[in-house]
């Protein structure tokens, strides 16, 4: 009878040791993490929870830096994270709102690399998708953060890389020098306007779809898609009624060199008497992006970069001239 009375006693004596070390547990991560972020959207707002019927707790706003406290799932498999911001207000968010200072830095070298390179075109996402400091997705080492559906993307550049190799039966892959059927990928290097944190990086080419201008959109050379445009310039009737000239960039939809970005220029000039468009120039060239065009006034000039027939780049410089009635005149290139 002592020994059944003296166990009830150890255990007592054990279980509020045990209680200790469950809680120290569960909360030395929150307490150890003491990491920096910043705030990706323009507004985010902080959650009492992760539950789905959390009540907001607070607002943080683009470029806050947060320190992030805590870090759970919920149970769709969402990442969130507690936060303090420079406030002092606390909560939780979504993690991919965050991110850390020295992608901040990556994403604003791309920017300044870029900054003064023309849009080529402009999209949008089709769905959330990943923006990325790197083109390839081998891994996501390089994601920088997730954007959602409808963004949209400045585009300065297009790049081919070869689509992650899958294992075969056997569980191996092969280098690509020594695959015949290794296929590409088109990446896109991209600005975000409204994205001051985050402003560039690359985006999956599959994931974007060219936002034309509508003005526009149903007038591509048959077999052929507008991969750029740019607008010359605009252009009122008597009636005050106005419309765009563009220089439009097509490339074949099939048996087209893929390592191009266009293999035609055109000039879609407006009429504001018809309300249509006429093609006053057009030519047949292999360029790669980016192409830059500069008006002042009615006059300017827009420089292409060609590969010729032994795979070398040159720029070649068109005169362009805004005229009377809608018109439009092209001279021809001066090689540079």
């Amino acid at each position: 009878m002592k020994c059944l009375l003296s166990r009830p006693r150890s255990c007592f004596r054990v279980i509020p040791i045990i209680s200790i070390s469950v809680f120290l547990v569960s909360c030395s991560p929150a307490s150890l993490l003491d990491e920096k972020a910043l705030v990706v959207p323009e507004r985010l707002k902080l959650k009492s929870s992760t539950a789905p019927a959390s009540r907001v707790v607070g607002e943080l706003k683009s470029g806050d830096e947060v320190e992030v406290t805590g870090r759970a799932s919920s149970e769709d498999g969402t990442a969130w994270s507690q936060v303090k911001g420079p406030g002092g207000e606390s909560g939780w968010v979504e993690s991919f709102h965050l991110v850390k200072g020295e992608i901040v830095t990556q994403s604003r070298r791309i920017a300044d690399e870029v900054k003064d390179t023309p849009t080529q075109a402009v999209g949008k996402s089709r769905a959330r998708l990943k923006l990325r400091l790197t083109p390839d997705r081998v891994s996501d080492d390089n994601v920088a953060t997730m954007l959602p559906s409808g963004t949209t993307l400045e585009i300065v550049a297009r790049e081919r890389k070869p689509r992650p190799a899958t294992p075969d039966a056997r569980g191996e892959t092969k280098p690509e020098a020594e695959d015949p059927k290794v296929r590409y990928d088109d990446w896109y290097k991209v600005r975000l306007k409204d994205y001051a944190v985050l402003p560039a990086g690359w985006i999956y080419g599959g994931s974007v779809e060219l936002d034309i201008p509508a003005e526009i959109v149903y007038f591509g050379s048959s077999g052929r898609r507008i991969t750029g445009w740019q607008k010359i310039g605009t252009v009122t009737g008597d009636d005050s009624k106005s419309g765009n000239h563009y220089l439009a960039l097509e490339r074949k939809n099939f048996a087209s060199d893929e390592r191009i970005d266009f293999d035609r220029v055109k000039v879609l000039a407006y009429d504001p008497y018809s309300r249509n468009y006429s093609t006053p120039f057009r030519e047949d060239v292999q360029g790669r992006f980016p192409v830059t065009l500069k008006m002042e006034g009615t006059r300017g000039k827009f420089r292409l970069i060609v590969i010729d027939k032994d795979g070398q780049e040159q720029a070649l410089d068109y005169g362009i001239e805004m005229l009377e009635g809608g018109k439009v005149r092209v001279t021809n290139p001066q090689k540079n």
